[in-house]
């Protein structure tokens, strides 16, 4: 149990925000691998946004990303991003 929590648990966090009024609660997460010290970067992530805008970023890593990257000496670099979608303009009406 004491294993889960500690991969699982974020360490490090970094987080860019666009839009504060966000009222989605829908997160999308995906965990993106580089290799080789970055030579083999990961590919670019589609954020599937309907707006095509997202309000909110986040990169994390974990204590089990970072011990994972010491024991291959970088050489495999896993982080978890995480991405909010903005929501639609609501348009002005006429009135």
């Amino acid at each position: 149990m004491l294993a889960i929590i500690l991969c699982c648990s974020s360490c490090m966090t970094t987080k860019v925000v666009s839009i504060y009024d966000n009222d989605s609660v829908v997160k999308n997460t995906k965990t993106t691998w580089s290799f080789a010290w970055g030579l083999v970067s990961p590919k670019d992530i589609d954020a599937d946004c309907e707006t095509k805008r997202m309000s909110s970023a986040t990169n994390s890593t974990n204590i089990g990303h970072i011990l994972l990257s010491a024991i291959t000496l970088g050489i495999v670099v896993p982080q978890t991003i995480e991405w909010e979608c903005a929501p639609p303009d609501p348009g002005i009406e006429e009135l």
